[in-house]
């Protein structure tokens, strides 16, 4: 229980630090962060629309998390490791609450194939850190601004 406590406390406390710290760039990296393994995780699991709202709040979450002790410990990284496991130990108790037994099995059995997912997606947006990727992420996510634009 006390693990628990201590877990829901530090994903505020991660949660917080990256909000305060962050700057759009950041908060529009971790929505298309965010979203792109929602995007798969609904695709390979086959969700139905409140899984996938779920899986979008959760998988939000984490990426504001792992973003924050990315930032912080920038450097360290044997601390991000273990920080980040942390963070995606937690995000396995909230999914098996909202997935079912079998879908649940295969995100488990899966889970090396999501984060290589997010690495790449990473490591594409780090390859291609100019202003034009922020602007497409940015558009695919709010298509309605740019149409305004």
């Amino acid at each position: 229980m006390k693990k628990l406590l201590v877990m829901i406390c530090m994903t505020f406390g991660c949660v917080f630090a990256s909000k305060a710290s962050g700057d759009k760039s950041s908060a529009v990296v971790v929505s298309a962060r965010a979203n792109n393994l929602s995007d798969q995780m609904i695709k390979s699991l086959r969700l139905n629309n409140f899984q996938s709202s779920k899986i979008r709040e959760i998988n939000t979450q984490v990426a504001e998390q792992i973003t924050a002790i990315e930032q912080q410990y920038a450097g360290n990284e044997a601390k991000i490791k273990q920080l980040t496991q942390e963070a995606f130990t937690a995000r396995d108790l909230y999914l098996e609450e909202v997935l079912s037994t079998v879908q649940y099995n295969k995100y488990f059995n899966s889970r090396s194939a999501y984060a290589a997912i997010d690495q790449e997606f990473m490591s594409t947006l780090a390859d291609n850190s100019n202003s034009n990727v922020l602007a497409t992420v940015s558009a695919q996510q709010n298509p309605k601004a740019v149409a305004a634009n």
